[in-house]
């Protein structure tokens, strides 16, 4: 399955350069070690002086391994930071900016971000949460890293239902668009209250990686409530696409 969100603890065994640091050590110690006895010995010095050689020929090279490794993982970290992601993001927001004629002075009126399915930590086992991967662009917001259960919200059920979603706030009084949070989109009371409360309308549409499963979500919102129109759904639809093309060529 193609994912866009990761475990957020990597273990110690899947650091490449770990994994190459103690493969290497006990051979080097080794060849160490009988260089040094066979160097004690008047007779077998000589070989001892290549067994010397060759010990520090081996850590030589298995240095340079441990720091193309570490420069590996640092690749990949990189890489879970989503910088090509977050360009993908800007451009589409930007595209539908100009569509809609929106300026830069109206933040808020659409905000984007992108959540990634989490991969559950045991094979068989069904995802559990999706991942904020991305700042909101748009307007402000919670930046990355929260995480939110994959059973509630506009954007759980894009994912869980492989389809689109809008919706819009029925009520203009907090204590009543909280309940309503709690009631029809499955929130607890404490998640509802970390959402931003100017929010009036929201839009979620499910992402697909190259194996055709769902590996993140695009989520919109906006300060009105009657901004996803019919026509505005369709553009941001199509829009997407080109996110979806992105992630299934880079997250493979």
């Amino acid at each position: 399955m193609s994912t866009i969100a990761r475990n957020r603890y990597r273990r110690f065994y899947e650091r490449k350069a770990i994994v190459e640091a103690l493969a290497v050590v006990p051979p080097v110690v080794a060849l160490a070690i009988t260089a040094a006895l066979n160097l004690r010995d008047p007779e077998k010095r000589g070989l001892g002086w290549v067994l010397a050689a060759a010990a520090a020929w081996l850590a030589i090279a298995n240095l340079v391994k441990v720091l193309n490794a570490h420069a590996q993982d640092a690749e990949q970290a990189k890489k879970q930071e989503h910088p090509g992601l977050a360009g993908a993001l800007h451009a589409v927001h930007g595209a539908i900016s100009g569509r809609l004629g929106l300026t830069r002075e109206d933040l808020g009126r659409l905000r984007m971000t992108i959540h990634g399915v989490v991969p559950p930590q045991r094979k068989g086992q069904s995802s559990e949460e999706i991942e904020q991967l991305l700042p909101y662009v748009g307007g402000r917001g919670s930046e990355a890293g929260r995480r939110f259960s994959i059973r509630s919200g506009i954007t759980g059920k894009a994912v869980r239902e492989c389809a689109p979603f809008a919706a819009s706030r029925r009520s203009e009084d907090y204590t009543e668009f909280i309940r309503e949070l709690v009631s029809d989109w499955a929130y607890t009371e404490d998640d509802a209250r970390k959402l931003s409360p100017d929010r009036r309308s929201w839009m979620a549409v499910p992402i697909f990686g190259s194996r055709g499963s769902v590996a993140g979500v695009v989520y919109c919102d906006s300060n009105e409530r009657d901004f996803f129109t019919d026509e505005v759904r369709m553009l941001i639809v199509h829009a997407c696409d080109g996110i979806t093309a992105y992630i299934a060529e880079v997250y493979r």
